[in-house]
């Protein structure tokens, strides 16, 4: 299960911090919260420090999103592996 609690920061900003696993039944509802915030605008921010365990295809999914545009924090080794996210930031 996934759960995805949306936050505000700032005015040009939405964090979606998730909880749980992303796996294939979760991938088109984060997908669509991902794409709604950029459509109106705003930089996304996925806070991955509750994610348990994520499959290939939700990291393909996130990892296709412009960096500009989608900042990934947070979250396990296993997680940042996953997303090629190193201590120095994103690759």
């Amino acid at each position: 299960m996934l759960r995805i609690t949306i936050k505000k920061e700032g005015k040009n900003a939405r964090v979606l911090r998730l909880e749980g696993k992303i796996c294939q039944e979760w991938i088109k509802e984060l997908e669509a919260e991902i794409s709604q915030g950029l459509d109106e605008g705003k930089k996304i921010i996925l806070d991955f420090s509750e994610v348990g365990f994520m499959d290939e295809e939700a990291a393909d999914m996130i990892n296709r999103f412009p960096l500009q545009n989608v900042e990934k924090r947070n979250g396990s080794l296993f997680i940042r592996t996953m997303l090629k996210i190193d201590d120095r930031g994103e690759k």
